[in-house]
């Protein structure tokens, strides 16, 4: 008994502790803390006040959603560089947002992503924060920016993007005020702030060629990722993750790399990009494309499709040859195995010689008759090891 009442009384001390922390940031008004201490509290009271811990996550849960269908009705405009005039933050519509095409590892991380902000109410429940910070790092023109901007669609949210060309200054302690006061915006509104070209403000604070202030800016980083506020997420592009301070990584929720296309992505890519154009194309035709465009990033190949349609919709070209041509152009010099994919669909599926084709691909007749030739042959030995 005596172990109980001394068990009781440690709680109520550590309750009434708790109690006025709370109670000291809601009067100072900072919400994000407060929504720190009241997650932790969720997952201390769990085991010996299961109704109490799920009650004050169910409260915790209802503000956070409640945030997202505020968006940014009544909430007051972007900062703006106090010497140019020009806004630091731009807010995007997300209302056409196209679903990106996304590898099927990158594509799960994303759906799991989107599926613990939908559940954010259990996870809070429990004492455990849903994900608010998102790091993507890939090549230029892998997608990464559509994506932040599909995420936003999917969460009810508006996309607000840095304006890095406003919000870095050569002027001393002028980019940190700015970012200050961007991410002071975006913590207050229910958003999802795209930090674009994350480099250029998280750089490895080991780097010698780097100032003072762009140090301090990474101090700032870290503080904001920790304390990130439930209602919005922070989404962070770079195309160099090697120039990231090593602490900055660590403190995103979630990492994401998102790759170059693999075949089945450039063939959705190109089948998306033509619209009802793509079933007038021969069978197996975007196969082969997309076979010769295996370097290519979405972006490129999204180009290339929309600028063969649009030849053929005005010049009524044939869709075929046009996209043989821009191919042709995009790789004017062709590897032996594309030289190959190239010659076998041509034959396949169009009327030219054997001495156009080679015309189209720009080798000799002989080098495209051999690829054409070794093909058959491979079906010949292929038929007799079924026979």
């Amino acid at each position: 008994m005596l172990n109980l009442n001394s068990k009781t009384a440690v709680s109520t001390k550590q309750l009434g502790t708790l109690l006025l922390k709370l109670v000291e940031e809601g009067l100072a008004g900072n919400k994000q803390r407060l929504e720190l201490l009241a997650l932790n509290a969720t997952r201390s009271l769990r085991a010996d006040s299961p109704d109490l811990a799920s009650a004050l996550g169910s409260l915790l849960a209802k503000f956070a959603g409640n945030a997202s269908v505020l968006r940014l009705r009544g909430a007051s405009p972007p900062p703006a560089d106090a010497d140019a005039g020009l806004a630091l933050l731009r807010i995007q519509p997300v209302d056409d947002a196209k679903e990106p095409v996304l590898a099927h590892g990158v594509q799960h991380r994303i759906e799991r992503f989107l599926m613990e902000r939908a559940e954010c109410e259990k996870l809070l429940k429990e004492g455990f924060a849903p994900p608010r910070t998102l790091l993507l790092k890939g090549m230029p023109g892998t997608g990464k920016t559509m994506l932040a901007k599909w995420i936003a669609h999917k969460l009810g949210l508006p996309l607000v993007v840095l304006d890095l060309a406003t919000a870095i200054s050569s002027f001393l302690g002028k980019t940190g005020s700015n970012l200050r006061r961007s991410l002071d915006y975006a913590r207050a509104t229910p958003c999802v702030l795209l930090l674009d070209e994350f480099d250029a403000i998280a750089k490895r604070r080991d780097d010698a060629t780097e100032v003072g202030e762009l140090k301090r800016i990474v101090n700032v980083l870290l503080k904001e990722l920790e304390d990130w506020p439930l209602h919005s997420v922070l989404v962070a592009a770079t195309n160099h993750p090697e120039l990231l301070d090593p602490a900055i990584h660590r403190r995103f929720d979630v990492v994401v790399e998102v790759l170059l296309p693999g075949q089945a992505e450039r063939e959705s890519i190109l089948d998306r990009a033509c619209g009802r154009f793509a079933v007038t194309l021969p069978h197996g035709f975007l196969v082969a494309i997309a076979r010769c465009l295996d370097e290519c990033n979405g972006s490129e190949i999204d180009t290339l499709a929309q600028s063969v349609v649009r030849r053929h919709v005005i010049e009524g070209e044939d869709l075929t040859r046009c996209f043989v041509d821009a191919v042709v152009f995009r790789l004017p010099r062709l590897r032996k195995e594309e030289v190959a994919v190239l010659s076998r669909m041509l034959k396949e599926t169009t009327d030219l010689t054997v001495r156009e084709i080679a015309q189209v691909v720009g080798k000799s007749s002989s080098a495209v008759q051999y690829q054409l030739t070794k093909k058959n042959t491979k079906r010949i030995s292929r038929r007799k090891s079924h026979a």
